[in-house]
């Protein structure tokens, strides 16, 4: 018993006289008492429950009707149109009704809200209407929270945060109104007078009830935490994560019908179990206070609020307290015929009857056998992949929307008698079995065990069957378990617990997700699923002081192994060999692609294995093997890519058919700009419903002969080019690295270490697991400014560097975990400062990627067409005229450098005389235009229309199908290839036109200068 009851006498003795004439309970409060805060139903309720007005007031209690519905609706963030809106609405602001508007403020929200120096806001609302509705089952919803929000552990707003992890003592408390009125009760036992807790006048009151609190002694402290609802007792996992809980007393303060009501009990002893066995609290008690019921002195169960309102004060309470909760009530169904239940055995199902006397009348009911065999449901199961709003969160979402869930399975256990024996089997199927009698479930592709089929009375059939059904049904359904079986490696939230790691058959983080968390991805998916691993040995923990050694020997070994041996001779590719295979651990979808190109036999292979090394199972998995392959479908591609953390589709190679080299492109584009941009493509069902689609999470490298043509793709990947020279000359630093993975399997364990890293900073830091994502959010969006800054210092083109930055921040984001990694590990300065952004590695990745910000700049639509443009001319497919003699070669003179100049204006030599004529179509003119300093310049003025399909049709590699002329001119000048002295003139609509005007001719002006050299000004 807490010192705080101990004392009880002793502070008895010092309470003023107003206390003391109160010792029958809390004091009588009026509905008129909370005028200045709240009127109506829910000022009578108030004091009803014996709820002071000053704690009220502090809270935010407040009425709802009519006059201020609108108002209060839009804070709730009630959805109007949904069925809790209308009824809301109904019962809320119709005329002649009000309600009680109930703020519930979230632990864990408090406690953030005083770290930043504010005061704390609701996390979500509660309702008690004065005439609620009733439900579908008849009942009336007497208290009601704002839909898909989530309930919290409530502390008063005025509680001052530093209880939350100090007060020798913790009370949960059912509900709000009973948390109130034990604060209420609470103060009163420790001295606080009646005229204190009156709330008229007080301007503050959530800062006087906090200075109110503040007097009470350390020792006597309790802290009050609200549960919203006995089936809420989980809440919300920041909240539980926020709170210390260790070597603290705890009481539960449930509902009167604790005692009578089988899923009130379950909860409170789940609660209980949670409370010593995980939050590890010294002792648990429980409140369930009894009062005198009936003149005959019997005795009956009451509420905390309604016993502290109306039966005894704080002292009585607590007095109450008892370390064993009350037994469990039966959970028989009531004897009446017709039911039908699961007998004691479990192996047999029997039917209630009524027993008649010779009279007719019922002389009592018995319970006959009708069916051999029993059973109950023992799981249900629900196949999906985490949203987006678990991923950053890091909280688990029960109520997903059917469409999230790509299959609902079910697992019923049988049991039955025969032959003297006991038999046991387990039913697997959809869930939609349920629904269905037994005898039609092996047409609902429900798998049913040899021995269950051969039992004479399998299955149940007709009426039998259905009771049967329900039976099983109604079997200890407390105990159903409801899991997830995740469709997706990669970390996965957990219900009441800390997101976890799924990759392969393994989960790796805390004990307790093992039982209600189950890989998904089976050989049926991805058919090389049982290579995916993080090892063998997965034991260890960062609170072991062992594990912490060894992990610092790996991360000293792998970044001697694979960076600083010179194994890759290239730095950028040594460091990226690191950053790329470590980057799936990291709790944000990849953007990045890697392609590695280059020849055979050069390592482009060994580059890719000892990547997915990282990503083993066992010793020796993915040697010599890589997952995908470039002739996969592009649905096999879709799928491997939203399932697993890392992927590697293998030898992209040249195809003698156009045809097909074409569609491999294409495919290999779009797994790329999807992964970029976190999308998928849409399809329909044949009902024309939008068909159910899988992100792509996975961290996805490419190998190839040549490098990728297409422009949009290029600007998407990270280019490593393994040539000769490429591998360390001595072949003992590459025969490590296969050593290091085949047979101490150092890089997977390695990432098993740092999964276990990230999920220890995650859980440790305050504000949990949500503020963890959002900080690495920030940090590479931080990341991605330094490294434009830093491209910009090495002389980047001018272009746009916002897609090439986003894929160098994204590998490079895995330095920033393994740099904390370091320091948590007190690892030296030296090795720690390697990981920096303008460090050596890093840099040497930021080169790579300016280099091929360059090179694309090179692929940019309006270079590509003027590109075209000369090409198509030079090749005599075309040419342009003289805007001054059309018949006459454009450039005048009789030299040399004229007549090549023509020549690459699409004139040739012809004819017996010798002279130039115009070969192909004629798709520009050449005039004389002048800049600002009257320097005169030869320019083409090209058709817009003409020119542009010309050199679509002649060089689509370079100007590809589906490229629209206003898109190509319009690039021509943003990419500013345009004479720089002709002012781009607009039209009537204010958009600017791509053509210019000379002497009544009109086209797009190229100077003939960067024509001549290769789509770039001479300058450049």
């Amino acid at each position: 018993m807490p010192e705080s009851v101990a004392v009880e006498d002793r502070r008895r003795t010092s309470r003023t006289e107003d206390t003391t004439q109160m010792e029958a309970g809390l004091p009588q409060w009026r509905p008129a008492d909370y005028a200045a805060s709240i009127t109506g139903s829910g000022a009578h309720k108030l004091a009803d429950s014996g709820v002071a007005p000053l704690i009220a007031a502090a809270r935010g209690y407040a009425r709802i009707d009519k006059t201020n519905y609108d108002q209060m609706a839009r804070a709730m963030q009630v959805v109007g149109n949904s069925s809790q809106g209308k009824r809301f609405k109904r019962s809320l602001s119709a005329p002649g009704k009000d309600g009680m508007l109930m703020p519930w403020y979230s632990l864990a929200g408090s406690a953030k809200a005083a770290r930043e120096g504010q005061e704390p806001v609701p996390h979500t609302y509660q309702v008690r209407p004065e005439f609620p509705e009733n439900n579908d089952a008849g009942k009336p919803l007497k208290y009601e929270f704002v839909a898909n929000i989530g309930t919290p552990l409530d502390v008063h707003p005025a509680i001052p945060t530093d209880w939350i992890d100090t007060t020798p003592v913790v009370m949960f408390a059912e509900g709000m109104l009973k948390g109130d009125s034990a604060l209420s009760a609470y103060l009163v036992h420790n001295g606080i007078s009646y005229s204190e807790l009156r709330s008229e006048g007080v301007e503050n009151p959530v800062a006087k009830l906090r200075e109110l609190l503040e007097r009470i002694p350390q020792n006597d402290r309790v802290l009050i935490v609200s549960i919203g609802g006995v089936y809420n007792a989980s809440g919300n996992a920041v909240d539980w994560r926020e709170i210390t809980l260790k070597d603290r007393t705890g009481w539960i303060a449930f509902d009167a019908d604790i005692a009578v009501n089988p899923a009130v009990h379950a909860a409170a002893n789940k609660l209980s179990t949670q409370l010593l066995d995980k939050s590890k609290m010294s002792e648990v008690l429980y409140l369930n206070p009894e009062v005198t019921a009936e003149d005959n002195g019997a005795m009956a169960k009451a509420g905390v609020d309604d016993f502290l309102a109306k039966h005894g004060n704080w002292a009585a309470l607590t007095n109450q307290l008892d370390d064993v909760m009350p037994d469990a009530p039966a959970r028989n169904v009531e004897d009446k015929p017709g039911n039908w239940r699961v007998g004691s055995t479990g192996q047999f199902v029997e039917e209630c009857v009524a027993v008649k006397s010779g009279a007719g009348t019922i002389r009592e009911y018995r319970w006959e056998k009708r069916t051999n065999i029993g059973g109950r449901v023992v799981a249900l199961t629900a196949c999906r992949q985490p949203t987006d709003q678990e991923l950053k969160t890091g909280i688990f979402n029960p109520n997903v929307k059917n469409e999230d869930i790509d299959d609902a399975q079910v697992e019923i256990e049988v049991s039955w008698h025969l032959n003297g024996r006991d038999h046991t089997a387990t039913i697997t199927g959809p869930e939609s079995i349920l629904g269905y009698k037994p005898e039609e479930w092996d047409r609902k592709k429900a798998s049913i065990p040899p021995p269950l089929l051969l039992h004479p009375e399998w299955p149940p059939s007709g009426p039998e069957g259905k009771n049967w059904l329900s039976a099983i049904k109604s079997n200890r359904p407390e105990e159903i378990a409801l899991k997830t079986r995740w469709m997706q490696m990669g970390w996965v939230p957990v219900q009441d617990g800390d997101p976890v790691f799924v990759v392969g058959d393994q989960i790796v983080g805390g004990a307790e997700a093992t039982s209600n968390v189950l890989p998904g991805v089976s050989a049926r998916e991805i058919e090389v699923v049982q290579k995916y691993g993080v090892g063998e040995n997965e034991t260890g923990d960062f609170d072991d002081d062992e594990f912490r050694e060894e992990t610092r020997r790996n991360f000293r070994t792998i970044m001697n192994a694979y960076v600083h041996s010179g194994a890759w001779t290239d730095l950028s590719t040594a460091t990226l060999a690191v950053v790329v295979p470590l980057r799936p651990t990291i709790p944000l979808r990849p953007k990045a692609t890697v392609y590695i190109y280059g020849p055979k036999g050069k390592g482009k292979g060994f580059l890719a294995e000892n990547m997915m090394h990282f990503w083993a199972r066992h010793r020796g998995d993915w040697h010599e093997e890589l997952p995908g392959s470039a002739k996969d479908t592009v649905a096999a591609m879709e799928n491997a890519v939203a399932r697993t953390p890392i992927w590697v589709i293998d030898d992209l190679a040249p195809s003698p058919v156009r045809r097909q080299a074409e569609q491999e492109d294409a495919k290999l584009g779009d797994i790329t700009r999807a992964i970029f941009n976190n999308a998928t493509k849409l399809r329909m069902n044949s009902d024309m419903t939008a068909k159910k689609s899988n992100k792509p999470m996975t961290q996805l490298i490419m190998t190839g002969e040549n490098e990728l043509s297409t422009p949009s793709v290029r600007e998407r990947i990270i280019p490593i080019y393994m040539g000769k020279g490429k591998l360390h000359p001595d072949s003992a630093p590459t025969d490590a690295l296969n050593d290091l993975a085949l047979e101490r399997g150092t890089p997977a364990r390695f990432t098993f270490q740092l999964i276990k890293y990230i999920r220890y900073a995650a859980t440790t830091c305050p504000g949990g697991w949500a503020y963890y994502a959002k900080n690495l959010e920030r940090a590479r969006t931080q990341l991605k400014g330094q490294i434009k800054d830093l491209m910009t210092e090495m002389g980047a083109a001018s272009g746009n560097k916002e897609r090439i930055s986003t894929l160098a921040a994204d590998v490079l984001l895995t330095f920033f975990i393994l740099e904390n990694l370091a320091r948590e590990l007190d690892m030296d300065d030296d090795f720690v400062e390697q990981f920096a952004v303008d460090g050596d590695m890093s840099m040497s990745v930021i080169q790579l990627v300016t280099n091929a910000h360059a090179e694309n700049q090179q692929s940019a639509p309006g270079i590509s067409l003027v590109r075209a443009l000369a090409q198509l001319l030079a090749s005599g497919e075309a040419h342009v005229i003289s805007g001054e003699d059309p018949s006459r070669p454009p450039i005048e003179g009789t030299g040399e450098s004229e007549a090549m100049v023509n020549s690459r204006l699409g004139w040739a030599a012809g004819g017996h005389d010798g002279a130039l004529r115009a070969s192909g179509k004629n798709i520009g003119t050449v005039v004389t235009l002048m800049d600002k300093n009257r320097q005169p310049h030869k320019v083409v003025l090209f058709a817009v229309d003409t020119a542009f399909n010309a050199a679509q049709k002649a060089h689509k590699d370079l100007v590809p199908f589906g490229q629209k002329p206003t898109v190509g001119w319009r690039a021509a000048w943003e990419e500013k290839l345009t004479p720089q002295f002709i002012t781009r003139n607009g039209e009537s609509g204010g958009k600017p036109k791509s053509t210019h005007r000379h002497n009544k001719i009109s086209g797009v002006p190229i100077e003939v200068a960067v024509l001549l050299n290769d789509g770039q000004r001479p300058e450049e």
